[in-house]
């Protein structure tokens, strides 16, 4: 369940990528980005909105709703 006061967007993104077994190889292609980058992101309470686009079409996924 998700808490809508409190959202971890990295978080609900590295839970997605584990979901749907990603490559990071992957993820950096596509996001043009480094391992560390991600890791990062993965962190980040928050995250860009044309990141998170590149994200939800990445993981066939709808961050956004």
């Amino acid at each position: 369940m998700i808490d809508f006061k409190n959202i971890h967007i990295g978080q609900l993104i590295e839970n997605r990528v584990k979901e749907t077994n990603t490559d990071i190889n992957r993820i950096c292609s596509f996001l043009k980005c480094t391992e560390n980058d991600v890791e990062q992101m993965y962190t980040s309470k928050s995250i860009e909105s044309y990141t998170l686009l590149r994200w939800s079409k990445l993981l066939e996924y709808d961050f956004f709703r």
